[in-house]
């Protein structure tokens, strides 16, 4: 008989966040605040593995979500509306969690969760099933990934970069790359002026940028205040971080970070393109390195991406993370498809918005660096 079982909850209260405190590789974004939403098109689901003394042993939070993103094109909209139908899936980031050393344990307790999943998957008939591991669990290895493939999961080679923030703030900068050095210095010289959110009109501020900077990607945020309290309460109470950079009173970029666990991790990055060389979230980025020094964290996460070679490398974002010196570090994402053909139709489909996403956000910001040229002339 097995020695554990496993809970499924659609609510937790405080001691979710507790129990999470006692594996050093649990962060953000497995957190109950992390799932509060004010959207209808998405909820959380709570996991729950538990032995015969009903300690808490494994722990997974999962988002059951539909495809839902406004673009300003009528049609982009009907298929989007068309994915929304054909699509519902469950998607976790940095988990599961396994309070345990021992590997055999560990992967009893992984079973659990994944029963726990299938579970899920049949009662909210799920199309497909997307996961991310934690980088920091270095337990990870060829068992516990075959453990996944026995399930029917596809697995994704990912890498992040962790900077060590018991280092020196000396010796984080000197692993900082040559160029980005000068990208800050350059930034200072030019009075760019990085600080953490103090204030409402601050917020409001940031989520007006956020509104053009969707809009300069094709996307159309109809109700930029939706999240506000939500999202200023996180930043109260420190969940979330949201930092700004400003340039002659202007804000020009801005960072959410979330942070638990003496974690901390790159959530969400925001520029204006108003100006073709703006340094703002680049001067931020070191900003908020020193921030996350002084405030006590031990790790902070750039946040990652698939594995790519050195030539598709060189214009991704994972290569811009990379100059930052922090320490590639890999992790998997595992993928498993419930209905193959509608999952087939919904990757076509989403490539196709992928695509026409790519197009508009390349249009949209070649004609503003054509009228800032203009400007200049």
């Amino acid at each position: 008989m097995c020695p554990y079982h496993f809970k499924i909850l659609k609510t937790v209260d405080e001691e979710w966040n507790k129990n999470l405190l006692n594996c050093g590789y649990s962060t953000f974004f497995q957190t109950r605040e992390y799932f509060i939403s004010n959207s209808l098109d998405h909820f959380p689901i709570f996991i729950y593995v538990l032995n015969e003394k009903e300690e808490i042993v494994g722990q997974l939070a999962i988002r059951i979500i539909n495809t839902s993103v406004l673009y300003s094109s009528s049609f982009f909209k009907t298929i989007l509306n068309l994915i929304s139908k054909i699509t519902r899936r469950a998607v976790w980031t940095y988990g599961p969690i396994i309070h345990s050393d021992n590997k055999n344990t560990r992967l009893e307790i992984l079973q659990q969760i994944l029963t726990a999943v299938e579970r899920v998957s049949e009662q909210y008939d799920l199309v497909h099933v997307e996961g991310q591991t934690p980088p920091l669990d270095y337990m990870i290895d060829d068992d516990y990934i075959q453990k996944f493939e026995k399930n029917k999961y596809v697995k994704n080679v990912s890498a992040t970069y962790l900077c060590d923030l018991n280092r020196s703030i000396e010796e984080i900068w000197n692993d900082v790359s040559k160029k980005t050095k000068g990208d800050i210095n350059r930034a200072k010289r030019r009075n760019l002026t990085p600080k953490i959110l103090e204030t409402t009109d601050e917020l409001k501020e940031y989520l007006i940028l956020n509104q053009e900077w969707a809009k300069s990607k094709g996307l159309v945020i109809s109700e930029p205040f939706k999240n506000f309290d939500l999202m200023w309460k996180n930043h109260k109470v420190g969940i979330e971080k949201i930092f700004l950079t400003y340039e002659n009173d202007k804000l020009i970029s801005g960072v959410m970070i979330g942070f638990f666990n003496n974690i901390g991790y790159t959530n969400f990055v925001i520029n204006s393109y108003t100006n073709v060389t703006n340094l703002g979230g680049t001067i931020l980025t070191w900003y908020v390195l020193e921030w996350a020094k002084n405030a006590g964290l031990r790790i902070y996460d750039f946040s990652g991406g698939l594995t790519l070679n050195k030539e598709q490398e060189k214009n991704s974002l994972l290569f811009y993370k990379s100059k930052w010196g922090g320490k590639e570090t890999p992790y998997y994402i595992f993928i498993k498809p419930r209905k193959k053909i509608s999952y087939k139709l919904y990757l076509i489909l989403f490539n196709v918005v992928r695509k026409y996403h790519y197009f508009l956000m390349k249009y949209c910001r070649f004609l503003k660096n054509l009228t800032i040229v203009k400007n200049l002339m």
